[in-house]
């Protein structure tokens, strides 16, 4: 057995470069059925920033099929959504330079060169980008796209105002092409045009301000005419308010949706007969477990349909995800059945002729395709999950691998929140004896988001270099239902530091951590959360900021439509609630920062512009506080070109060895 070294923590030698971690090309989304395989969008070895559709056959052969002058990204609600679909051999792709869409033949295998697109939509010069599509679906029987367009012509970039901008269903016809026939409009929003098998029922998700998808939303449907136009609008009844996702038909005509109605998103059908008159919905499967995510992006997948009222699903619980198959009874009852348990992540899933498709991550294993082929008749204990890969196996050691503990702890208010704590890991090297490692403290985005267990080699860079990390699920968070979800409504800023700063001190009570060297960093909703955590209390040393939110305020008056009521709902009216704004708004908060901030921010982001960080570093800086700015040109929200986030990462490193005073250990760190 080797000894292992002793050393400082927090400066510990990895295997694990900042490129490494970047450069990992384990993104894959937007899954979709082929004859023989999956087509998927993912990056160009690891350039975040180019990403392409790409095919993986049942033989694991993998090839590129977008052209190589496509950039396969959606600009819809700036976060995208389905990008492409594939039809009798053609792939209709969006562009992200001109957010046009583009039609281009298919090669019959890999050794056929890609062929040139042509633009499909057509705009005038001077409009170029303004509008943006995304979730296609292909009107076979009426040869036409259908999907969402979100229309800008009425903005004017140089004085951002969302209410310009529109969003409907439309229909492009195949072969000529045009801007979009408008077949929906007057909400706010729309998402999810699914057709019935026999072409002549449409259903479509629909919210409007100041709600977003995971708050109140409807299901419509609709009838076609004789000119293809919608007709016989109506909506599914709803018991009681809820986010209402992901409608989808079998091939009885039945309509599936998952609802929140019970404080969980499971699963709910509206069987044919109901269809044209009641709209009565009936629940599918009732579990105290989400069956999905929050829909930040168009497009999402948890759930496959086989074809004789059995579902495979995705659900989550206790702060992981699950593959089932539902099953229903000659009693008309319906069971669940585990097949697969322990997954990280787990979404895209979709199916043709009984075999499932879906990505999954789990704690030790990178995000990956897999598929299930699921026999009739069947056996649960038969059922064999293939792993697909599109790169070779990580290299990694399995034993430089940090699983996380899963916790739960007290906060205010007699509450619960949840953290996933990962130990520092290190197969060469231990901290010095009666020493306690830094702790890097992890806040997600959203803030209606979710830290995840699946493998991430970011978490490991820092767990490898002699960090403990908490990612943390406060209040607010995905996964763990509508109550507890919506408790963060009216109190961002509240409540979620008071599970940060609770999640904190527990693990400082158990002794697990270094209560003086104490970080926190997070991106947008949780770069706010580091300035507001950052001047609400002196537990952390140290923070850094990625394209985070100083200013509530401003970010009330000016940000992009999907976004701008969002604060409606999480602080208040604006300008009603304008003093609230101002008193949970770091930049108001100033004289209460002392501890060092680095921010990192991209020029190009629309959702939270740079002036965000750019008016708190110069405050602070005023103050003669350490605060660090680097700014990156081309970026958005969100880093995607590999030599910045290599950069960003290393700069943090630093940050971190030199606040909390980690450097001159005994190992060099890589």
């Amino acid at each position: 057995m080797t000894t292992k070294r002793q050393a400082a923590y927090g400066n510990w030698g990895s295997a694990l470069t900042a490129e490494k971690v970047c450069r990992d090309s384990n993104d894959i989304n937007f899954v979709r059925p082929a004859s023989d395989g999956v087509y998927f969008v993912n990056s160009e070895a690891g350039e975040k920033d180019k990403l392409a559709v790409w095919h993986l056959s049942d033989m694991g052969e993998l090839r590129r099929i977008s052209a190589y002058e496509i950039n396969v990204r959606s600009r819809v609600h700036e976060y995208g959504g389905l990008p492409y679909v594939v039809h009798e051999n053609h792939l209709y792709v969006c562009n992200l330079v001109d957010q046009l869409i583009y039609k281009q033949p298919l090669g019959g295998n890999a050794q056929d060169p890609i062929a040139a697109p042509v633009p499909l939509t057509q705009i005038e010069s001077d409009q170029v980008g303004n509008f943006r599509y995304a979730d296609f679906l292909v009107d076979v029987h009426r040869q036409r796209l259908i999907c969402v367009r979100e229309d800008h012509r009425l903005v004017d970039d140089t004085d951002f105002d969302a209410r310009g901008v529109v969003n409907t269903l439309v229909a492009i016809d195949l072969e000529s092409g045009d801007e979009g026939e408008i077949l929906f409009q007057g909400t706010d929003f729309v998402s999810t045009p699914r057709l019935s098998p026999d072409g002549k029922t449409l259903a479509w998700q629909t919210w409007s301000h100041p709600n977003m998808p995971w708050d109140d939303t409807e299901i419509r449907l609709a009838n076609f005419d004789s000119k293809g136009k919608l007709t016989n609008i109506r909506q599914v009844q709803q018991p009681s308010s809820g986010s209402l996702v992901q409608p989808q038909f079998d091939n009885k005509g039945q309509l599936y949706f998952i609802a929140d109605w019970s404080d969980w998103w499971n699963l709910y059908r509206v069987t044919a007969d109901k269809l044209e008159a009641s709209c009565e919905p009936e629940p599918v499967c009732s579990l105290t477990a989400d069956f999905a995510p929050a829909a930040w992006v168009l497009g999402a997948s948890n759930y496959a349909l086989l074809g004789d009222d059995s579902i495979v699903v995705s659900l989550t619980r206790n702060g992981r995800w699950e593959l089932g198959i539902i099953e229903s009874s000659a009693a008309g009852k319906s069971n669940l059945l585990i097949i697969e348990d322990g997954y990280g992540q787990l979404e895209n899933l979709v199916t043709i002729d009984r075999q499932v498709y879906f990505t999954a991550a789990s704690p030790v294993r990178a995000n990956s395709i897999h598929s299930l082929a699921v026999a009739k008749p069947r056996k649960i204990n038969s059922l064999a999950i293939k792993k697909m890969s599109i790169t070779e196996e990580s290299s990694i050691d399995r034993g430089m691998i940090s699983q996380a503990e899963i916790i739960c702890f007290n906060t205010a208010d007699q509450q619960i929140a949840y953290g996933n704590f990962y130990p520092p890991v290190n197969t060469v090297f231990t901290g010095n004896e009666n020493d306690q490692p830094p702790l890097l403290v992890s806040i997600h985005g959203g803030p209606t988001s979710a830290a995840k267990v699946s493998l991430n080699l970011k978490v490991q860079y820092w767990t490898s270099r002699g960090f403990a990390v908490l990612d943390v699920n406060h209040r607010g968070s995905t996964g763990f239902g509508r109550k507890f979800r919506r408790s963060l409504y009216l109190k961002w800023g509240v409540v979620d530091l008071e599970d940060i700063i609770f999640g904190v001190q527990h693990l400082i009570s158990e002794g697990l951590v270094d209560p003086e060297k104490i970080a926190i960093h997070g991106g947008s909703a949780g770069g706010y959360a580091v300035m507001a955590a950052l001047s609400a209390c002196d537990l952390f040393a140290a923070g850094t900021s990625y394209y985070g939110v100083s200013d509530l305020e401003v970010l009330a008056q000016g940000t992009h439509k999907f976004e701008s009521r969002y604060l409606d709902q999480l602080i208040g009216p604006y300008p009603e609630a304008q003093q609230t704004y101002r008193d949970r708004s770091p930049i108001y908060n100033i004289d209460k920062i002392s501890a060092p901030l680095l921010l990192l921010q991209g020029l190009e982001d629309k959702v939270v512009p740079s002036e965000q960080a750019e008016r708190i570093c110069n405050k602070l800086k005023q103050k003669g506080v350490d605060v660090r700015y680097m700014a990156f040109e081309g970026e958005g929200h969100g880093f995607r070109r590999l030599e910045n986030q290599v950069q960003a990462l290393l700069t943090e490193l630093e940050f971190y060895q030199e606040t909390l005073g980690l450097s001159g250990g005994n190992a060099a760190v890589t």
